[in-house]
């Protein structure tokens, strides 16, 4: 895996305003939303990320790059993995099948 970028930091530090500001420039740039993979630790944080990157793109004129965005893999670290569990259970060796544990 390559252009991987990796942000550590504490709480209210600006993690999130960075990483809308880095995504919508790296979508303006031409990153292919297909690309993109942005695990968080919380849904809040992920909703945020996405709409205001979202937001961004249409106000610089990208709306269809905003649109794509929808289907992005942002969100919490469980919802990521699990999305691509699921796209990919056959290469796991698991039953397609597989649900999450509910709370």
């Amino acid at each position: 895996m390559r252009n991987i970028t990796f942000i550590n930091a504490g709480a209210g530090s600006g993690k999130t305003f960075y990483l809308t500001q880095l995504l919508a420039r790296k979508v303006k740039e031409g990153l292919l939303t297909e690309q993109v993979m942005l695990p968080t630790y919380t849904k809040k944080a992920a909703g945020e990320i996405r709409d205001r990157a979202m937001a961004a793109l249409f106000k610089s004129g990208k709306p269809e790059n905003a649109i794509y965005l929808q289907d992005a893999p942002i969100g919490t670290v469980h919802s990521v993995a699990f999305r691509y569990i699921r796209r990919f259970w056959y290469l796991l060796g698991i039953s397609p099948q597989t649900s999450e544990m509910g709370d």
